[in-house]
Parts: structure tokens; C-alpha cells; sequence
């Protein structure tokens, strides 16, 4: 057992939870079923999130795209000296790749997240076409929207479907579907928002778009579950749900099922990319029952919590892994055939005091 396990309270930090409260009270869980004293910190741009109000103790952070992001981050932990830290934001996690994510781990944390060259083919949907198609992983044709031509030149039959989504995008950002007649409007309009890497306005705007042809078939979510320490990429577990509903880019109800079929493709997708803590992914499976890989996040995603209500436990699988103890394989067992739904909330999430009125 750890030094931090044998007595001494530990942190876990969680950057950028927003709406997502079971993450922070999931992780309490964890610190309790591994017997520990600690809290569950939260980071936050914005104080009157939910997360901020909900976790242990909130702090405000500065935009992960604002100068001062790095030092205060760096400050915290070495203040805090978290033993866990993980963020559930495409962007921030970006920026904790290119630098920072190695400067917090020299605080003693272990911080969830890919290398700068790992998290650029994940957070590009055109790198990671690529990618995925030379660790043998079956990917749609993909384009970008510059190029939307090349793609109905080989691909356009009549009555032919296409996806048109950002490149960079998270959530479903810029999704239109549209037949060949509808594309070149579909690319143009995607194109007025989309960003580059670093959620900024894109300068090469249809650049920052891809586009697919739409694979017909049933649609999947699934989580794998990778090491934090060396050598990177080694799969723990793989967790698979039957997508029943979406709503809003996430999946709104599931069920879960054997996750055999699939491990494969994520053991491939995880060696390529050198993953650590959780993945998730969407696959289509064509009538031909091939597997085809349509979206990579390499963080905790929506689909997650249907995982755990099944049984399943990745918050306590990583921080036993961050502690150095060997997690329980048990852990990332779960019962198939679990059906859930999502449901609304709310909570009181602080007060905000406003600035007297001036004087005439």
C-alpha cells in the first residue's frame, strides 16, 4: 500500500465537469471503496457550474485558453499535490498535451491523457481516419470539407448518404446529414462555425470540416479502459452499450452488452494512439457485422455512465492505478442487458452577489 493509501488524504482533481456530477460523486465513491480519506476537487472557468457547487471544494480556474491557465494549474498542484486528475474537455485537454500535463505530473499526479502527437490524431477526425486506418481499424472514407467533390466522384451514386461534421468538433458539433445534391450547402454552412484545434475560429473554414459517406447499421458506444502507467496502451477492460436513443449529440438511453466483439478493435485503436484512463468511441456494425469506428474521445464520455450503473467502475479502477496499487480486474466487470435512461435535474449551485447599482 501507498503512502497515500496508508493514511495521508488524498485529492483527485476533475477539470472541467461542467453538468456532470456523477463523475464527482463516482470518484467519492472510489475514495471510499478503496478506504481512503480525500476529496474530489473541482476546476472550473466558470463558478456558477454545476460541478463547482457539487464537488468537495471548487476552484476558479482561467480559460484553458488564456495565458495565465498553465501557471495556475501549476501552482494548485503544487500546492494540492493531487494524486489523480482528470478532464472531461476536448480543449483543455489539448492544451494539457502540448506541455502542461508533464509539468503537473512532476508534482507527483497522475494526469489522464495522451501525448501532444496522441492527442492531435484524436481530436483531428482526419488524422484519425488515417490513423486508425493503418492499425487495420475499418473507418469510413473520410474528406475534407474542402475536397467534398473527390468523395461523390468515387462515392456518388444516387440516393447516396453523407455525414458532415467538424473536424475538430466535440458533441456532434457542426453535424449536418445530407444526400449528394444537399453536400456543397451542408460544407458551407458546417464551415460558418467551425473552430481549429484549440476551439478558435477556423481561417481555412472548409478545412475545419470532414465529410463521410453514412454507414446504415446498428450503432454502439464503447469505453476502453487503459493503464496509467508504462508501458502506455494496454488495455484493462472494454465496456459496450446498444445505442437505444440519442438526444443532443449523446446518447439519451442504451443497453449494455458483451463486450468480446469489440475488444479487439479497441485494443488496436489504443496501441495507435498510446491511450491511458478511459476511451470512448462510437461504432456502426454494418449488416456484414463489420465494425466500423465513427467518433475517438479519449476521456470519460457521455456513454460512460450507462457502463456504471451496470456494474462497472472506472473511477475506482484509476484511482487504484494512480495510487499504485493493482486494481481489482472485477472492477470493469458489468451485467449485459441493463437498460438506462438519462433523466433531468437540478440542483442550487451557489449564490452570485450582485454589483450595486450606481448612483445618478
Amino acid at each position: 500500500m501507498t503512502a497515500a493509501a496508508g493514511g495521508a488524504p488524498v485529492t483527485v482533481v476533475i477539470g472541467s465537469a461542467g453538468r456532470r456530477l456523477y463523475l464527482i460523486e463516482w470518484f467519492r465513491d472510489a475514495l471510499a471503496r478503496l478506504g481512503l480519506a480525500g476529496e474530489v476537487l473541482a476546476t472550473e472557468h466558470d463558478p456558477t457550474s454545476a460541478s463547482f457547487g457539487f464537488a468537495d471544494r471548487g476552484v476558479v480556474m482561467p480559460a484553458y485558453s488564456d495565458a495565465a491557465y498553465a501557471p495556475a494549474m501549476v501552482d494548485l498542484f503544487t500546492r494540492e499535490r493531487p494524486a489523480l486528475f482528470v478532464s472531461v474537455n476536448d480543449y483543455e485537454l489539448q492544451v494539457l498535451s502540448e506541455g502542461l500535463a508533464d509539468r503537473l505530473r512532476e508534482t507527483g499526479c497522475a494526469v489522464v491523457g495522451l501525448s501532444r502527437a496522441g492527442q492531435e490524431q484524436a481530436s483531428d477526425k482526419y488524422l484519425m481516419s488515417r490513423l486508425l486506418n493503418r492499425a487495420g481499424v475499418a473507418v469510413p472514407r473520410t474528406v475534407l470539407g474542402s475536397r467534398w467533390e473527390s468523395l461523390v466522384a468515387g462515392d456518388g451514386a444516387a440516393g447516396t448518404q453523407y455525414v458532415v461534421k467538424h473536424r475538430f468538433g466535440s458533441g456532434s458539433s457542426g453535424l449536418r446529414l445530407t444526400d449528394r445534391d444537399g453536400l456543397a450547402a451542408a460544407v458551407e454552412a458546417a464551415s460558418g462555425s467551425a473552430t481549429d484545434i484549440h476551439g478558435r475560429p477556423a481561417l481555412r473554414a472548409s478545412d475545419a470540416v470532414v465529410v463521410q459517406p453514412r454507414l446504415v447499421g446498428q450503432e454502439f458506444g464503447v469505453d476502453g479502459v487503459f493503464g496509467l502507467g508504462q508501458p502506455a496502451g494496454v488495455l484493462h477492460g472494454t465496456l459496450a452499450r446498444r445505442k437505444v436513443r440519442m438526444r443532443s449529440g449523446e446518447t439519451d438511453k442504451a443497453v449494455t452488452v458483451d463486450a468480446a466483439p469489440f475488444a479487439p478493435v479497441v485494443a488496436r485503436l489504443g496501441a495507435a494512439l498510446r491511450a491511458t484512463g478511459t476511451v470512448d468511441m462510437d461504432l456502426i456494425r454494418d449488416r456484414d457485422g463489420v465494425l466500423w469506428v465513427i467518433d475517438v474521445n479519449p476521456r470519460f464520455g457521455g456513454g460512460y455512465p450507462f457502463m456504471h450503473v451496470a456494474g462497472a467502475d472506472a473511477p475506482t479502477f484509476l484511482l487504484a492505478s494512480a495510487l499504485g496499487l493493482r486494481p481489482d480486474p472485477a472492477l470493469l466487470r458489468y451485467e449485459t442487458g441493463v437498460v438506462a435512461a438519462k433523466y433531468e435535474s437540478i440542483r442550487r449551485t451557489g449564490a452570485v452577489v450582485e454589483p450595486a447599482a450606481s448612483g445618478s
